[in-house]
């Protein structure tokens, strides 16, 4: 269980990285001068947050899964 959770952390913490780049992207897009087409790289983070949450919802419902296991175990005992 503590690798989910730290897979689950790990994750988190890349969403939320990819969501205050979004958010610069967004608020200050002058600062972002590399950057030719900021409509593709918005685009390309809102797929990266996707891709995240998604994980983080099945790695969520696993861990729910093994507790609900583990609680029917311990209830039947």
């Amino acid at each position: 269980m503590n690798y989910l959770k730290g897979i689950l952390n790990k994750l988190i913490g890349q969403r939320d990285i990819e969501l205050s780049d979004l958010n610069v992207y967004i608020n200050n897009p002058v600062a972002i001068g590399e950057h030719a087409n900021i409509g593709e790289e918005i685009e390309i983070k809102i797929s990266k947050i996707d891709e995240l949450n998604s994980k983080i919802e099945t790695v969520n419902s696993i861990i729910e899964q093994i507790q609900g296991n583990l609680k029917k175990q311990t209830d039947t005992q």
